[in-house]
């Protein structure tokens, strides 16, 4: 197993995890207050933001399998240089947006590091740290995508 493989499994582990700490807490919120009248301050926080990690993580691996969302417009198989290279620049255009967003990421997570969450009491700004982590990955995954797309057309 290569290190996008690995990197693959730990980034689906979390996704994975994510979404069973959101069923769990959510669930226990419900149970809190059918059965005990008081509701939990944490849980829905807690979901709320892993929420935003999974969608970002998610991403990534939407990129990095190439199911993300698109318009095809370029024919996908058979089409020449042109269109390899239209398709390149479609790619280059979604790398730069995440990149945009990384950048945007990285300054929200460092000026609201000494903000607390409102429930777990927290750092906001470890939270935030999501957002510059995935776009980079999908930055990476873009490329990839990009470096894939004109060898594949160079080697035809």
């Amino acid at each position: 197993m290569n290190r996008a493989e690995i990197l693959h499994k730990f980034v689906d582990a979390i996704i994975i995890g994510s979404l069973a700490v959101i069923v769990f807490s959510i669930i226990l919120q419900v149970v809190a207050r059918y059965f005990f009248h008081a509701a939990f301050p944490w849980p829905e926080e807690l979901s709320q933001l892993l929420l935003v990690c999974l969608s970002f993580l998610g991403m990534y691996r939407a990129i990095g399998e190439d199911m993300h969302i698109r318009l095809d417009v370029l024919p996908r198989e058979g089409g020449g240089p042109l269109v390899r290279l239209l398709q390149a620049a479609g790619l280059l255009a979604a790398a730069g947006f995440v990149a945009y967003i990384g950048y945007g990421g990285l300054e929200l997570a460092r000026n609201s590091w000494t903000q607390p969450s409102p429930a777990m009491r927290l750092p906001m700004g470890m939270f935030y740290l999501v957002i510059p982590i995935a776009c980079l990955l999908s930055f990476l995954a873009l490329l990839a995508r990009i470096h894939l797309l004109l060898t594949v057309e160079r080697n035809r």
